[in-house]
């Protein structure tokens, strides 16, 4: 998965394997905190997934700022 900016920059990215590795561990054997299970979602994949949209819009806001 990545996100891009609309110029095609990759500003964020993750392997879909690694995802699924990860979102099938119990939390507690997650030694990554970037993309660690968050309390608001039940499901791993689902906060996973939130964690890595937050990640690449840190990463990506500031490279739009004129």
């Amino acid at each position: 998965m990545m996100i891009c900016l609309p110029n095609g920059t990759v500003v964020h990215h993750i392997n879909a394997n690694y995802f699924l590795d990860i979102t099938s561990m119990k939390p507690e054997d997650v030694e990554n905190n970037v993309f660690s299970f968050s309390s608001t979602f039940e499901d791993p994949s689902t906060a996973t997934y939130m964690q890595f949209l937050k990640e690449g819009l840190r990463r990506g806001l500031p490279l739009l700022q004129p």
